[in-house]
Parts: C-alpha cells; structure tokens; sequence
C-alpha cells in the first residue's frame, strides 16, 4: 500500500518533525510517524540496488590506506569485479594493506573505510560468501551508512523530497533491515486509544 501518490500530494500534510528524528504526517483519516534513517536508508538501497551495471562512484584525491587481515586482502582481491560494481575500488597497498581508490558517490569519504570494515565484519565466514550476499551486504551496509541520521534537522521541503521518493520504493514500510520506517494510524485507532469508541 502506497501512502501517498502525486495526485494525492494536496491531500497530505507534514506537520513536522519530532525529537529530529522522527516526522508526523496527516494523509486522508490516517496518521504517519516516520522514522527518517529508516526512509532515506530504504530510499538509497533501492536506488543503488536499481544500478546493475555499476554504482556512480567518486574517485579520491587522497587514497585511503586501510590495515586489513591478509584473509581479508585475499577476500577483496578474489571479489574486486563485485566491489567495483558496488561502486568500491581497491587494490593490493601491502600485506596487509588495501588502497581505497574509489567510493560511491552517496558516501561521505569519512565513512569509507568503516563501511568496507562493517562489510568485512558481517560475512563471517570470507570463504564461502556468494557474489548475491556480497552485494546485498554492501548494499545495506552503505545505504545505512550515507542516509541522514536521527538528530538531523530537515526542512518541510526536504521531508516533503524524502517521502515522495520513499513511495518510489518497492516496500516504503520497511528499511533494508527489515526496521519499520513507517508507523500508521488510523482515526479508528486513535479514538480507541483516547477510549472514544
């Protein structure tokens, strides 16, 4: 179920946002709480997850040096055509050294080298990940890691951009996770609630 359409756009109000983390919206006999990582996360998955070919990547002035196992430089080394793909590129700085030489144009450079970490992390056993885990992985992984965080303070116009993307979606209801980025009530609901009924 889609919670809003274009032409429905006159209908549906935000009314704001709360503790900067969550937004209040009003649609039809409904009301909306939705958790805002969680949107813009499921936002960036989807969009990333549309990219097959390659994910847009920005290359870095400033290579990054990241110590890594050699287990985990042989994991990369033996994935390189994925990672590239998912917009990462990496090669051999040593040992135990990769040189990160591209990121995905969504990600903060800051966050580049915990996001290749958090990935290297999450597949425990590096010897028997398949090419489709690898990329869920990352996918997840990095949408998290490049969508707005609680305690960020939007705009109307901003939140308004994120929830009509947000219906663009496959499941705007959840986050990659499977989290809810949407919490829904209805008139009924509320007036139970408040013991009206």
């Amino acid at each position: 179920e889609k919670m809003l359409t274009k032409e429905h756009r006159e209908e549906y109000h935000v009314l704001g946002q709360i503790f900067d983390t969550y937004w209040i919206l009003a649609f039809q006999d409904k009301m909306f709480i939705v958790d805002q990582h969680a949107a813009h996360e499921r936002i960036l998955y989807d969009r990333f997850a549309k990219n097959t070919d390659k994910i847009p990547s920005q290359q870095l002035l400033m290579h990054i040096f990241m110590d890594l196992t050699e287990k985990e430089c042989e994991f990369i080394n033996d994935n390189k055509e994925v990672f590239v793909k998912l917009g990462f590129n990496m090669e051999q700085a040593g040992p135990n050294s990769m040189r990160l030489l591209e990121v995905p144009s969504d990600v903060q450079i800051v966050e580049a080298e915990n996001i290749i970490k958090e990935i290297l992390e999450s597949l425990e056993n590096l010897h028997n990940v398949s090419p489709q885990e690898l990329r869920h992985q990352t996918l997840q992984i990095t949408a998290c890691k490049a969508a707005i965080k609680a305690g960020d303070k939007l705009s109307l116009m901003q939140m308004n951009f994120i929830i009509e993307e947000l219906n663009n979606t496959m499941l705007p209801y959840t986050c990659p996770h499977g989290r809810p980025s949407i919490i829904k009530f209805s008139s009924n609901e509320l007036a139970k609630m408040f013991k009206r009924t």
